[in-house]
Order: structure tokens, then sequence, then C-alpha cells
């Protein structure tokens, strides 16, 4: 219980830091940083190396360099202002952590006095009445704002989908559905509020590797899918909840608008390094822009290592404008788009834009299996309500006119899409009508 304790702490003070982070592209401070490292970590850092040193150096530099852009969308500068008030973790909270850090792992650690867990109580509700506004109000204009896009694709926020399993976990039996809507909504929320924030995916784990629309939509789809199997009994998750905050699927005009942003994203980019010394080195310039040395590095290799930071503004201008000529092709006609997808839509791009087309070539497949599992949680709901006639009563999004199989056998109740006869992928499950109510 004390572990999970933990975990739950770091949940919320990992995506406090990943705000401040993107507030001030500054360094976590020594207590955050002893909040969250071990004994063995923390003793590592205070060893200074050549290594460091360099790095010492590196940083110093960075700081001397005119900041990056930052003109925020009115809804991504009052979530940071309203994180930036809650900067401060309460003592209690700092303490009990240690101890448990402290701890040596085959002991258990100290209960959590009751103080402790009223302090992790307020500061995880500050935490959500922070995000709240921006949660629930518009979604930021990301093309007119290319700093506040660029901003939360730097920051690597969608790493927060494996804080928000674990902070799922810390609350309840691995494997079972969370009864807590407030542990569910967050993520759900926060795609929501960004599915134009870009089109074209780039590098690896990374932010610019997992927060394009269609990425998003398929993290959703197969998430959906499995927690529309723990939906049917009435102690378990209200699926009507999750469809509540579940964006709608994304569509060709998701992909156009966030190609926009992209665009703007790009040119945003290269006024920026034109505006920088002409001696400073490119990579240095990029990772100062991104903020995240590893995003700079991929972007960087990809580029054939430009050697100035003109010659960098350059390459990323003239990936502007091709970015402009593949938001031409979101016009082309079903089929159409279906050739250009499956054939070679990367020929003719600039190094910029090479290997950043994956969203777009697995838009209709991505596109059809999130409508599918939006229909397995809409049969999860209606089963609750009127039973099994209710469940046969959802349209299949594989076939127009047609309704989701549903059977039921003295093996349990199995419901099943078209689209797993046409691709043999998993669409359908089964489940034991006695877990119901």
């Amino acid at each position: 219980m004390q572990r999970s304790i933990q975990q739950l702490v770091a949940v919320f003070i990992l995506l406090t830091a990943i705000a401040w982070w993107i507030t001030g592209r500054v360094a976590i401070s020594n207590s955050l940083r002893d909040f969250f490292l071990g004994e063995e970590e923390s003793s590592t850092q205070t060893e200074a190396s050549p290594g460091d040193q360099e790095e010492a150096l590196i940083e110093k530099a960075l700081t001397d360099l005119p900041p990056p852009p930052s003109n925020h969308s009115p809804e991504v500068a009052g979530l940071l202002s309203r994180l930036k008030e809650i900067e401060d973790i309460p003592a209690i909270l700092v303490n009990a952590v240690k101890r448990d850090h402290d701890t040596p792992k085959d002991q258990t650690p100290t209960p959590w006095s009751e103080a402790e867990l009223e302090a992790l109580k307020n500061y995880q509700a500050k935490f959500r009445e922070a995000w709240e506004p921006f949660l629930s109000g518009p979604q930021p204009d990301w093309e007119h704002f290319p700093d506040s896009a660029l901003l939360f694709r730097s920051s690597g926020l969608f790493l927060m989908n494996d804080y928000h399993d674990n902070f799922e976990h810390a609350l309840h039996q691995p494997g079972k559905p969370s009864t807590d809507e407030n542990a569910n909504d967050f993520l759900l929320r926060l795609i929501r509020q960004t599915t134009t924030l870009g089109t074209l995916r780039f590098g690896g784990l990374s932010g610019w590797g997992i927060s394009d629309s269609v990425i998003l939509a398929d993290v959703l789809a197969h998430e959906i899918f499995r927690k529309s199997q723990y939906c049917f009994p009435p102690e378990s998750e209200n699926p009507e909840l999750l469809l509540r905050w579940a964006p709608s699927p994304p569509t060709i005009q998701t992909l156009r608008n966030g190609l926009k942003t992209d665009h703007a994203v790009f040119l945003r980019a290269a006024e920026y390094l034109d505006s920088l010394p002409g001696n400073i080195p490119p990579s240095m310039a990029l990772t100062h822009l991104l903020g995240d040395k590893g995003d700079a590095e991929w972007f960087f290799s990809h580029l054939e290592n430009p050697t100035s930071t003109r010659d960098l503004a350059s390459a990323i201008r003239l990936g502007a404008e091709q970015i402009s000529l593949l938001e031409q092709k979101t016009y082309l006609s079903g089929p159409a788009w279906r050739q250009w997808a499956t054939g070679n839509p990367e020929g003719g791009l600039c190094l910029a834009l090479r290997g950043s087309l994956d969203g777009m070539k697995k838009f209709e497949t991505t596109q059809m299996e999130y409508q599918v599992a939006l229909a397995f949680l809409k049969a999860s709901a209606a089963y609750r309500t009127t039973g099994i006639e209710g469940m046969r009563t959802i349209p299949d999004p594989a076939k127009p006119g047609s309704f989701l199989a549903v059977t039921n056998s003295t093996n349990g109740i199995t419901i099943s899409s078209a689209y797993q006869e046409e691709t043999g992928k998993n669409s359908s499950f089964s489940f034991k009508p006695e877990t119901a109510p």
C-alpha cells in the first residue's frame, strides 16, 4: 500500500514538473529532484565528473541565448500560470516520500499518517483545480499560437499516458477498472484538447513521436476497447463517463488542421533560428528552442547535421513549404487518397519531413479502429440499462446498415464487429453474464 501511495504522489508531481519545464525551460530544483530520486541516484549526481562539467557549461551557454518565443494562447498561458502557483511541494509530502525511498526494499515502509494522507489529497486537489479550466474550456487555437503547440509537443507531455496508468494502478488492483471518474477522464480530456496539435510524426518515444492526432486516436482505440470489457458489472466503471470525455474519431479535417499547425510551428522555429547570432552551434540552438536534447538530436541528425543556424532555418522553412503541399492531399477523393497513402507518399519530400507520414498513411485504419472501439463502449453502456437487446441496437461502423453481432451461449455472451472478419484484428470479446447485473 505504501509503495502505491509513493507511486501516486510521483504521478502528480511528475505531471506538475512537466508543466514547470514548459513554463521556464529550467532544470528541476534539487528538492524536486531529491523527491523522485532514491539514495543511490542522488549520491551519483553529487559526484562531479568531466561530463557533468561539460553539461554545466552547455547549460550556461543556453541560458545566455535569447529565450524561445512564448506567445501562448490564453488557455495555455492560464494553465502555466496556475501550475506555477502550486510548484512548492508540501514538506510533509517530501519527507514522507523520502522516508519510503530510504526504506530497504525487503522491508515494509512506515505507514503514512493521517496528516500525510490529507496533505496528499489536498495537493492532488490543487493539481486538478489547476488543470480543470484547460481541460473543460475551449480547445486552444494551436495554428495561430504555434509557440504553445511547439511547447506541448516538445515537452513529452503525452508520456503522461504512462503516468495515468500508474495512477490508476496505484488506486486499484492491476487488471481491474477504476471506479473513480477522476482517474480516467484526465487523459481523454487532454487528448480532446489537442487533437489538432499536429499531424506529422517525428522522432521516437518523445513528445514529437506520440502527439500527432492519429497516434493519439490509436492509443485511445486500444485503451477504450480494453476498458469496454470491464464495464458490464454494475460496480465497475460507468462507460457513460468515458463516452462523455472521449474525443470524436479523427477526420480528414483533423489532419488538415493539424498540418496547418505543423506549418505554423515550422515557420516559427525557422524565424527564431534566423534571429540568433550566426556563431551559435545549430544543435545548441535547436536544443534551446525545443527544450529537449533528445528531440533536438533526432531532428538535427535527420537534417544531415547543418553547419549553421541559417542552414538549419532554411531546411525547416523548406519543410514548411512542403507541409502546405501535404495539406493539399487532404482534399483528394477517398480512392485517390488511398492510392497516395499506400504508394510512395514520401517521394520528393525534403529531409525535414522524411519519415514523418506514418500518421497520414494509417489514418483510415486508425479512424475505423477508433470508431469500433467507441461502438463497443456504447454496447457496454447499453447492456447496463437494457441488457443483451440493447447491445444489439449499436451500429457496427465497419458494416454500414448493420449492428454489432451479439451471441449468447453457455460459454457466455460474445460481442463482435465485422472489422474482425475483414482484417483478422481483435475486435470481439466475451464475458460471463453472471458477472453482469
